[in-house]
Parts: structure tokens; sequence; C-alpha cells
């Protein structure tokens, strides 16, 4: 018995001698690049089967730069969420923990994929019908599987992730700015350029900017109101107050740096709310700012030296977008070829719900269908009609507009209620991270007058703002829609 004991011993030594021989050889004879691309992917893979929630924080701070990488068909980040998947998969089996758990927003989502298929069977181009059926799948993974996978004590660091993404987004926009990287026709004030980040056009880029900010925001004065109560007692409250103000600082900054109209009604839009919602003395002081503002556009209009001319030439094409001037019949000039551009594209997608009414030309197909509805010098599609509501309403027709609007004032519902939950529970750090949450809607809703930011993985971006919120209190504000 002991000489088979000692023999299976030297079995199992042996073994590991021939192992650990075997790594020396690799790590004596491998180049050193591949041998640390190597050693990390090893790393990452032992994390990650370890705790299978950090893959989130990979996709949340590299989302923009994932989303516009392809391997074949697919992208990056699609790659991102069919490992996510897979880790949920096997660690679930592993813990016979194997479940996911729906809500009203799920359900309402599954709605409108359907709704996305019954407009699919009558679109020309079903490849792009299908991208734009799987962007809303994916939708639903992500609020499904983060709050399976995402322990509750956790979740701030997706927060800090997300907003990672924007630092590092707007660092990048910045530089672009200052140094003038990027294509001829960005140059503005003739002697910086649009920060465009890695979106390659600025107005995606400040709509990503605009979906980080109000949630930075919201933080920072949580935690200035926290240091100032507690006197700066919590340590941790230091740290939420230097991060939460200078991404809020420098996602600003990159978002004035993109010159985006859209980017900049929503971020006023959303910010003002998360200061009329925030306190008394934070509403006020938001009243005060914007009816200063307010005063100086007003006597801008008669003093133009007022405000600087860039930023008033940018705010008096307004008008003209919105149709209060007769824009398409103007001559076109390089001071409102913009605009033009975007009211041309606006008709057309109101000539593609003509000819579909109910259920749409297809998901995903107005630059598809464009040239057969186009304006006379408009040839060129811009993908989109650059305004969510009547692409939503040219591709998916009244039953799609009804189902997106009714999903978007679910999801709203159920943030606000969020937000008062967690007030009235004195939960202060949940109710700043809701309100914000409520900002990104608001900006999301404002910008997308003016475009669309469900692109280039923006959708996701949302998807894991909201999915962040249903794990910070899955016992409370989720049940009120289940």
């Amino acid at each position: 018995m002991t000489i088979t004991l000692a023999r299976s011993q030297l079995s199992i030594y042996a073994r590991w001698l021939v192992l650990l021989t075997l790594l020396a050889w690799v790590l004596a004879t491998m180049p050193l690049l591949p041998l640390l691309l190597l050693i990390g992917g090893l790393t990452i893979t032992f994390l990650l089967l370890r705790w299978p929630w950090l893959i989130w924080l990979g996709i949340a701070a590299a989302l923009p730069l994932t989303s516009g990488s392809k391997i074949g068909p697919a992208s990056v980040t699609d790659l991102l969420l069919a490992s996510a998947g897979a880790l949920w998969f096997a660690d679930g089996v592993r813990r016979k923990t194997l479940q996911l758990r729906g809500s009203s927003t799920i359900i309402l989502l599954l709605v409108y994929i359907g709704v996305l298929y019954l407009s699919l069977l009558h679109a020309s181009n079903l490849g792009e019908a299908t991208i734009e059926m799987v962007k809303w799948v994916e939708v639903v993974l992500v609020l499904l599987l983060v709050r399976q996978m995402m322990p509750t004590q956790q979740a701030p660091w997706l927060v800090v992730a997300l907003l990672f993404g924007g630092v590092s987004q707007a660092l990048l926009g910045l530089y672009q700015f200052i140094f003038r990287i990027g294509p001829a026709w960005f140059i503005i004030l003739g002697r910086f350029m649009r920060a465009s980040g890695s979106f390659g056009q600025p107005n995606p880029y400040g709509g990503y900017l605009g979906l980080c900010l109000p949630v930075a925001v919201s933080l920072a004065l949580w935690a200035w109101t926290s240091l100032w109560q507690d006197r700066g007692k919590q340590a941790r409250n230091w740290l939420w107050l230097l991060f939460a103000t200078l991404s809020a600082g420098l996602i600003g900054a990159g978002l004035l740096a993109s010159w985006s109209r859209g980017g900049w009604f929503g971020a006023v839009a959303a910010v003002g709310l998360v200061l009329v919602l925030r306190s008394r003395w934070a509403a006020l002081t938001g009243a005060v700012l914007s009816l200063s503002a307010l005063v100086v556009l007003l006597l801008g209009s008669f003093q133009p030296s007022m405000i600087p001319a860039p930023i008033l030439a940018r705010i008096q094409e307004v008008p003209a977008t919105f149709g209060l001037t007769d824009i398409v019949n103007q001559p076109v000039n390089d001071d409102n070829f913009a605009v033009i551009e975007r009211v041309a594209h606006w008709v057309a997608a109101i000539r593609m719900w003509e000819q579909a009414p109910w259920l749409g030309v297809g998901p995903g197909n107005y630059a598809t269908v464009y040239p057969s509805v186009r304006l006379p010098l408009w040839e060129e599609p811009l993908g989109h009609a650059h305004n969510i509501y009547l692409n939503t309403l040219a591709e998916t027709g009244l039953v799609g507009l009804g189902v997106y609007l009714l999903l978007w004032i679910t999801i709203t519902r159920w943030v606000w209620r969020c937000f008062r939950q967690a007030t009235q529970r004195q939960a202060t750090w949940t109710a700043a991270l809701a309100l914000g949450i409520l900002g990104v809607i608001v900006h999301l809703s404002v910008h997308q007058i003016f475009d669309n930011l469900l692109v280039q993985g923006m959708y996701l971006h949302v998807g894991l703002w909201l999915a962040i919120l249903a794990v910070e209190d899955k016992q409370n504000c989720l049940n009120s829609l289940e």
C-alpha cells in the first residue's frame, strides 16, 4: 500500500516537473510581445472564470472602440457579448443558478423586436434589417445578463467603467480639437478641429459624451453634498467627488469641442433636469443660469457682439432646422449646407412613411429606399434620417413608432420610480445614479430630434445604464414594474 502511494505521488511530481519544464522552455524561447500577450490572455481568462462579472467592465469602458472594430461581419463588441453569455451559462451551471428574470421593459423590447420582424418581411435589404433586429436583441441580453451576473455591491464599478469610457473619449477629442487632428472640413474658428473621438463623426461623438455627462454631474453633486454634510469624514465620498467632478469637467469640455448642436441642446436639457431635481438650491441656480442664458440670447439677437460669432451662427440656424423658414428652397452655401441636408432627409423619411404607413419600409432600410424618395440635389443618403422619430416612422411605420414611444415612456416611468423610492429610503448614491440616468434618457430624447444615437454601440451604452440601476436596487424599484 505504501509502495503504491509512493508511486502515485512520484507520478504527480513527474507530471508537474514536465509541465514546469515545458513552461520554462516557452518563456525562454518565445518572443517578448507574444509572451506578454499570452500571459495577459491567461490572466484575463483566469479572472473572468473566477469573477465573470468583470467582463462587463471591459465591455463598458471599451464600447466606443470595440463597436467600430470588425472581425468579419461581427464587431468586437458582438464577440464580447457572446463571451459574456457563455460565461453566464458556464457560471450558472457550476453554481446551479441558471435563471433569467424579466420585466415590463424587457417585454416591451420583445414586442418591439416582433414589430421589427413584421416590418422586415417587407424590407428590400434583408441584411440591414437583420442587423437592426440583432441590435435590439443585444439590448435585451444586456438587461438580462448584467442583472444576473453583476453582484449588487459591485455595481459602482460598472458606473466607473462607463464614465471612464467617456473620459477616454473626451481626452481623445480634446487632443483632436487642439492639435487639429481630422479632415479639413472639420476645422472651426480657423484654428481648431471639431472633436470626433473614435467615432469618426462629431455628432455621434457628442451624443456619446452627452449620454455620460448627466450621471457624472449627478454623482458629483451627490459627492459634494455628502462631504459637506459629514464634513469630509468618509474617504469613499472623497474618491467619488474627485472622479465624478473630473469626469464631468472633461466630458463637458469634450462635448463642447464636438461642436454638435444636438449634443449641446441634449446636454442643457439633461443637466438642467439633474440640477432642478437635485435640490431647491440647485433648482434655483439652474433657473438663474437658464434665465441669464435666455436674456443673453435675446439681447444677442439685437446686439450680436454680445455672443461669440461662431456660437451665435450655430444657434441662429436652429429655426431653419425646424422648418420655420423655407430652408429647402434656399440656395445652398457653406453656412446652411448642414441644415438643408438634414431637412432634406427629414422630407425623405416622410415620403418613405407615405409608401408604407403601418409597418414602414423595413428596419435599417432607410438608406436603401432613399434614392426613390430623395429631393433633388441630395443624392447621397446619410444612413438614417437624422431624427430618430422620423427614422422609426419611415422604417417601421405607425405601429413601430407607437411601440418605440411606449417603450421609452415605460423606461422613464421606471427610472423615475427608482429615483423617488431611493430618495424616500435615503439611499443617496442610488438616488443620484437614478437621477443621472433620467438625465441620460432626456439627452437621448432631445438629441435624437436632430440625429440617431442608436448606432456604434450607443444603444448598448444606454442599456448598460439601465442594467446598473436594475442591479443596484433589485428588490425595490425593479419590482414596481414586474
